[in-house]
């Protein structure tokens, strides 16, 4: 065990910060999308003065919102859903490379994805926006008689207030819009770049640093983030396997999503083969079986996914703690917890 320890802790230490670096601007593209939508509820400031004045209340800081469609929001909701559907699946397939903002709960900016999954992605993202489009085109071509309908029916003495609020339905399709970026790369230095730069080698040197340095930031925070995701997923999967009596699907598609990218992460940027086997513990230890029925089935298989998963989470809890091994003199190697379930 203590040979295998020393081979685990010697092959750790063998990253560099540039080193990773190179690595990862060789695996990953950056890429992002822009959403926007209308919500089509209305502020309603003058029922809501009125309201307040005969309810006996001040009228400064009451405020009323309303579904301006009624019954017909249905329609709308379904066209939103379509339209966030498109930044869902760009959030659930890639990794986060924008730092994370103070009190901010999802970064925002480019995301991480590996270079051999760019294109199925790419071509999936086009698939949504090209569906999103086609659903807002049928909404639209119905909007008037939505509209209509609506002001008729839900709004009473506020009616003249609400066609104020209604935009027409060129300022509706005005309201949404999806861009995807083009693919870019990591913003590494390269030689070609540096060739031409008339620059003391000392100079150099500082401004790749530095380079270094801000880049390295970025993609430790994109590797605790991709543990971060896999660590909840696990627990998920771990209560349910431990507590659960229905399984869902998603539990297994979830894992398998997270233990892809986190291997992604590692064989990408930095080879820690720590979490490699995480990784591959998620894929093969966990997700032993292709659907949730399979668990009801067969008990050996649910016991062996719940001893996976309990060391699995054991193991991301201790990576969290884990300083990074591309800088090791600067770094407290940590091992994981039980080294038999990932050697």
């Amino acid at each position: 065990m203590r040979k295998k320890t020393e081979q685990l802790t010697a092959a750790i230490q063998t990253a560099s910060v540039s080193e990773a670096i190179k690595t990862a601007a060789n695996n990953f593209l950056l890429i992002d999308v822009s959403v926007s939508f209308w919500s089509g509820v209305g502020k309603f400031s003058s029922a809501a003065e009125k309201a307040a004045i005969a309810a006996g209340a001040a009228a400064d800081g009451t405020r009323m919102y309303k579904d301006l469609l009624g019954e017909y929001h249905c329609h709308l909701k379904s066209v939103n859903e379509h339209y966030r559907r498109v930044r869902t699946t760009l959030a659930d397939e890639t990794i986060p490379f924008a730092k994370k903002a103070e009190g901010e709960q999802q970064r925002r900016g480019k995301k991480m994805v590996n270079v051999l999954r760019y294109p199925d992605l790419s071509a999936s993202l086009i698939d949504l926006k090209d569906t999103a489009e086609a659903e807002l085109s049928c909404f639209l071509a119905n909007y008037d008689e939505y509209r209509n309908q609506a002001l008729s029916a839900n709004f009473g003495v506020w009616r003249g207030e609400a066609e104020r609020l209604f935009p027409t339905a060129a300022e509706v399709a005005g309201k949404f819009a999806i861009q995807i970026s083009d693919p870019a790369p990591l913003p590494v230095f390269n030689a070609q770049q540096t060739a031409n730069w008339s620059l003391p080698a000392s100079m150099l040197g500082k401004i790749v640093e530095r380079s270094n340095s801000a880049i390295a930031e970025h993609l430790e925070g994109a590797k605790q983030t991709s543990i971060d995701a896999s660590l909840k997923v696990c627990e998920v999967a771990l209560k349910q396997l431990t507590d659960g009596k229905r399984f869902n699907q998603s539990i297994i598609v979830n894992v398998k999503r997270e233990a892809i990218k986190l291997r992604e992460m590692a064989d990408g940027y930095d080879n820690d083969p720590r979490i490699q086997n995480i990784a591959d513990t998620m894929l093969q230890g966990i997700a032993n079986v292709s659907v949730v029925e399979g668990w009801k089935s067969n008990e050996t298989k649910k016991s062996a996914a719940r001893h996976s998963a309990a060391t699995t989470v054991r193991n991301l809890k201790r990576m969290q703690q884990s300083e990074s091994i591309a800088a090791p003199e600067k770094s407290e190697i940590i091992m994981p917890d039980i080294m038999t379930d990932l050697i």
